[in-house]
């Protein structure tokens, strides 16, 4: 089944004098010859690689025909580049990612007997009063979900299979759909997992409380981030546990402030924090990952919104470079909608069937129906075509956002985290509003927009009276701008 790969995870190494056409074509042989790139896989355009990589056409194209001549790539003419047919496959190290040492990779003793607890879900409250434009953070396009695919493969499904109707589903979730996940995390982000060790989970909410309730007990030390994601910040308080909050600046979390001494969990978003947007370096990153050895902690890697990418190519989760100790958290909520609840997380081997077995107790398992049309839709290669069409689509509208808050604010003001995800973190200067009195005065104009008080926990004193945060994906582009120009008059009155 032929997929089509709109993005690859290359990462290029600017300082070490390596052409870049050979670096490009290393890394996507690589991802061929492991298996990551299926033969007839479709490859991205030369345009494509052009903008993601910030390199010249020729280079992209001198790789592919690199790629051509060692027969692993073939070209088609107006169609493009697949990978070849035949081709032979290789057990391959991961070319330019950092590696743990082996006694660090030995199967850490965290979470053995901790009791299990009650989860808690995550909502802002509805305004008092309706609004007409609502920058609501982490919804995507009410519009742009796939209604009608969606409805015709439910309506198959139902029709040949309606006898899983009246059985549980496996807890561990439908094997086609973890085998899917498992093939889109290596085609998109050089995570090399097995489908064993997928947990399909009722959203990302449940993923973090399986893990809590492994790991946390009362007096356990978990690190979190300042601000924080809310759904997570307030899980170790129900364990009567010991959270830790750590700043984060433009680098992510700051790993220097990491606390000497054992600890169970760290909590993190690094590929585009939460709120703020930012992403965790490559040097923290290792950092982060020597502590966890250090102090046996086992880290939660929430991705909750890899699939939107708008400038550059990822840099490689912290399970790629450390697969014992992180659990990969991931979630359909920001491609599809909330209301699916399905996501996923990816464990060490050691701890998926204690994960499998504590999700049987909580719920037994995950709808069967919803589960097996979104296995048929990456299966098939729609959900791709489904991102690819969205990330076009949020990208042009976050740049409407973006030229809106410069016509008011200039540069006055900093825009942080709009290079990935569904929403910005607007730092207002400090000369004027703050974000508590421009959201009042907005929610009073039928606007609403967020201070980092209402979406976030532990805000941390950086950023905290003068950050709004403002979601882009569930207007279009033409609400966006009225709301920029309603928005206006709101500071002009401010």
């Amino acid at each position: 089944m032929q997929r089509h790969s709109f993005e690859l995870p290359l990462v290029l190494d600017r300082e070490s004098g390596e052409p870049y056409k050979r670096q490009i074509g290393k890394q996507i042989e690589w991802l061929i010859l492991s298996g990551r790139l299926q033969p007839a896989d479709r490859l991205p355009s030369i345009a494509c690689l052009t903008s993601m990589l910030h390199v010249a056409r020729n280079t992209v194209l001198g790789a592919y025909e690199c790629l051509i001549d060692a027969e692993l790539v073939r070209g088609e003419a107006n169609r493009g580049f697949f990978v070849a047919d035949n081709v032979p496959r290789a057990a391959m190290p991961t070319p330019q990612l950092p590696t743990t040492p082996r006694d660090a990779l030995a199967t850490p003793s965290f979470g053995k007997h901790f009791p299990i607890l009650g989860s808690t879900g995550v909502h802002t409250l509805p305004p008092a009063a309706p609004v007409r434009f609502d920058f609501r953070i982490g919804r995507p396009a009410t519009d742009a979900f796939p209604a009608r695919r969606w409805a015709a493969l439910s309506s198959t499904l139902l029709r040949q299979m309606s006898h899983a109707v009246s059985d549980y589903t496996p807890p561990e979730g439908l094997w086609g759909l973890r085998t899917g996940i498992a093939d889109h995390l290596a085609a998109t982000r050089a995570l090399a997992v097995d489908p064993e060790q997928i947990i399909i989970v009722a959203g990302a909410q449940e993923a973090l409380h399986l893990a809590a309730a492994q790991m946390v007990r009362p007096g356990s030390r978990v690190v979190v981030e300042a601000p924080g994601y809310a759904g997570f910040c307030n899980l170790p308080q129900l364990a009567d546990a010991s959270p830790i909050a750590l700043p984060v600046d433009t680098d992510g979390l700051c790993t220097d402030a990491l606390p000497p001494g054992p600890a169970s969990l760290a909590y993190v978003t690094p590929s585009h924090q939460y709120p703020l947007g930012v992403t965790m370096s490559m040097c923290r990153r290792r950092a982060l990952l020597a502590w966890a050895a250090r102090s046996g902690a086992c880290i939660v890697e929430d991705d909750y919104d890899a699939d939107f990418r708008y400038e550059s190519s990822p840099l490689p989760p912290l399970m790629a470079i450390d697969p014992s100790r992180v659990i990969y958290v991931g979630t359909f909520s920001k491609v599809l909608g909330p209301g699916t609840r399905l996501g996923f997380m990816a464990c060490p081997p050691h701890l998926v069937e204690v994960m499998a077995r504590r999700k049987a107790l909580l719920n037994q398992g995950c709808p069967w129906l919803e589960q097996a049309v979104l296995a048929r839709l990456l299966e098939r290669g729609d959900y791709n075509w489904h991102v690819y069409r969205l990330r076009q689509r949020y990208r042009a509208q976050r740049d409407v956002l973006v030229e809106g808050i410069r016509n008011i604010w200039g540069n006055t003001c900093e825009i942080v985290g709009p290079g990935a995800g569904l929403h910005l973190a607007l730092r207002l200067p400090l000369h004027g509003p703050d974000a508590r009195t421009i959201a009042h005065g907005a929610l009073r104009c039928g606007l609403r927009v967020y201070t980092l008080e209402e979406a976030a926990c532990r805000h941390g004193e950086v950023w905290q009276g003068h950050t709004l945060l403002l979601g882009y994906a569930s207007m279009n582009a033409g609400q966006i701008a009225e709301a920029m120009t309603m928005m206006r008059a709101v500071v002009d009155r401010a």
